[in-house]
């Protein structure tokens, strides 16, 4: 049976998964405000359609180590990181999960993490990046998110550029 994780992108853009198990998680509900996608969202769970589950804590934290590693921390959010997690769970748990996001940089981790992923209005990542963060005004680079992105030694604002690049792996799930 075919399994869709949806990000918040997926009630905006009104995807209805015919003859597939949908989950979400928590945290989608809070960023849904159109209220055409809050009428999906709250019709989809109201009728049993799509399951809104919270991924297990180590699964979570899996996922945190994974983003600093590949210098996405900073560019994903809670929800974000939720919905990696949750899919890397339902990986484990034997199914055979595919996020639904227009997000490039949630696609990135899905395919850095072995996750299928598919976009709604975009085409998706066409290779898989591993980000550098750096100071453009003294020319630091960081391993780990800065508060506030900036830089401690200069107060200039961070910016990222990729130091790795890859082939696309697990696209899919069309």
């Amino acid at each position: 049976m075919k399994v869709l994780i949806l990000d918040t992108s997926a009630f905006i853009q009104g995807l209805d998964p015919q003859g597939a198990k949908v989950f979400t998680v928590p945290l989608v509900e809070g960023e849904v405000r159109d209220e055409m996608a809050k009428i999906r969202l709250m019709n989809a769970i109201e009728t049993g359609r799509l399951v809104v589950k919270e991924p297990e804590e180590s699964y979570s934290d899996h996922v945190n180590n994974r983003t600093r590693g590949m210098g996405e921390a900073h560019k994903l959010s809670a929800t974000d990181k939720q919905i990696l997690a949750l899919g890397f769970q339902l990986q484990a748990e034997g199914l055979d999960p595919v996020i639904v996001s227009d997000d490039y940089s949630v696609q990135n981790m899905a395919d850095t993490m072995g996750l299928k992923y598919r976009g709604m209005a975009t085409q998706g990542i066409k290779s898989q990046l591993q980000w550098g963060i750096y100071c453009p005004g003294c020319r630091r680079r960081y391993d780990e998110p800065q508060l506030d992105d900036v830089c401690p030694i200069c107060g200039t604002e961070l910016k990222r550029k990729p130091i790795k690049k890859r082939g696309v792996r697990r696209q899919g799930g069309r």
